[in-house]
């Protein structure tokens, strides 16, 4: 049986920028309340909290991939909720394209929009998936060539 799996990092030099200029002052926001005993609310917490665990959460978040005879799963470690799993006969087309992140799908990451939705990180690569009920979803990938060979093989055997 021949799998195909890949892993992905949100890894774009602007997002970890970002992520490390968010976190430095976040940091420094909460080491400047001077009092906290007395001038700490749970209010004041939550905003910084929350901004410092996205920013330390995109670094670490990977989206999965899987395909094999069974057909394709994908998911963002460590969310178990956002597991995806797609068998060949609930499938109407799946292929490979080209995508602009920002324009169909409004950038990277868990997106939904209408009936499509997307599990990207970076790239404008992908794996189109259109279900028997009409669904789109799509899968960004890294790895072309190898999806196309994996997806061709078992997608043309269920026709």
């Amino acid at each position: 049986m021949r799998v195909f799996k890949e892993e992905q990092r949100f890894t774009q030099w602007w997002l970890i920028l970002i992520c490390l200029i968010s976190g430095i002052g976040i940091l420094l926001r909460l080491l400047s309340i001077e009092d906290f005993s007395e001038n700490l609310s749970i209010g004041k917490l939550i905003g910084p909290i929350v901004g410092l665990l996205v920013c330390v959460g995109i670094l670490f978040v990977k989206l999965h991939t899987r395909i094999d005879k069974f057909g394709i799963q994908v998911w963002f470690s460590p969310f178990s909720f956002t597991k995806k799993a797609f068998s060949w006969k609930d499938l109407e087309t799946a292929h490979t394209r080209k995508y602009n992140a920002f324009s169909e799908f409004g950038g990277w990451g868990i997106r939904v929009f209408r009936k499509h939705k997307a599990y990207n990180v970076k790239g404008d690569k992908g794996i189109q998936l259109k279900t028997k009920d009409g669904k789109y979803f799509l899968v960004g990938t890294q790895q072309l060539k190898n999806v196309d060979r994996v997806t061709n093989r078992y997608f043309n055997i269920q026709e």
